[in-house]
């Protein structure tokens, strides 16, 4: 059987579409790959101090998708250390911080000083002391005469006869007292005793007691007739201690 005429022209252009198909009809279109994402910033939380050359610093991290961000290790954590060269915040001046000055500063010399003068007779008791800043005066008064004409060599008067004045010494007087017990030249005396008294002779006693900076001396001096000079450092402090106990409100 014959094919019309026109079955020959429609089997070629087909024939040559299948072919065109074959080798020039491209592939389906495939998804594009997504853009790379930009990287995120994530400053570095520990190194935010104030003062720090790295305060601005970041540290870039990469993620797998424009969405998701993949965690970041936990970071380390370092001892907060003060750093070696003082930063603007620490030359600063700081109105409120109280300063405290040493104890070395705070003591007065007068509290290092105690000192003790006693001289003591039939007729007469004579005690100065200066302990903790304070200033003690205790002395015998012949208010009702019965030591006149006493011969005993015992004393005239009894303990319940002193009369004994105290006072805290201002600063001042304490600083005096010390720069006196330290001018004297006291500490330097090398004998403990001065007068000259022989074995059985009759005097009376003064005694000195100085204590100074953890350093103490203990003088007596014997009283009689023709008894040797008392050394000046004695006499000075003698006589400062006699004019501060006069000055005492009596």
């Amino acid at each position: 059987m014959k094919l019309p005429s026109a079955t020959p022209f429609v089997y070629y252009l087909i024939s040559g579409l299948a072919l065109l198909c074959l080798h020039g009809c491209d592939k389906p279109n495939e998804t594009p790959p997504p853009p790379q994402a930009e990287p995120v910033i994530i400053p570095q939380a520990d190194r935010l101090k104030p003062g720090s050359a790295s305060m601005d610093t970041a540290i870039p991290v990469t993620t797998t998708t424009a969405v998701e961000t993949q965690p970041s290790p936990p970071a380390t954590t370092e001892p907060d250390v003060m750093p070696s060269t003082p930063t603007k915040w620490d030359t600063l001046d700081k109105p409120n911080t109280l300063k405290i000055p040493n104890l070395t500063q705070q003591s007065l010399p007068g509290s290092n000083l105690s000192l003790r003068f006693l001289a003591t007779g039939e007729s007469f008791y004579t005690e100065i002391k200066l302990a903790n800043g304070i200033f003690s005066y205790t002395y015998f008064e012949d208010t009702t005469g019965r030591c006149k004409q006493w011969i005993k060599s015992s004393p005239c008067w009894e303990k319940s006869d002193l009369k004994t004045i105290s006072m805290a010494l201002p600063n001042a007087d304490l600083n005096n007292l010390y720069a006196v017990v330290k001018n004297s030249g006291v500490l330097a005396l090398k004998r403990e005793t001065f007068g000259g008294a022989k074995t059985g002779q009759r005097y009376y006693t003064q005694r000195l007691e100085v204590s100074i900076d953890g350093k103490q001396k203990q003088l007596v001096y014997q009283s009689f007739p023709g008894a040797s000079k008392k050394p000046e450092a004695f006499a000075i402090l003698e006589t400062a201690l006699l004019e501060y106990a006069r000055d005492l409100p009596h």
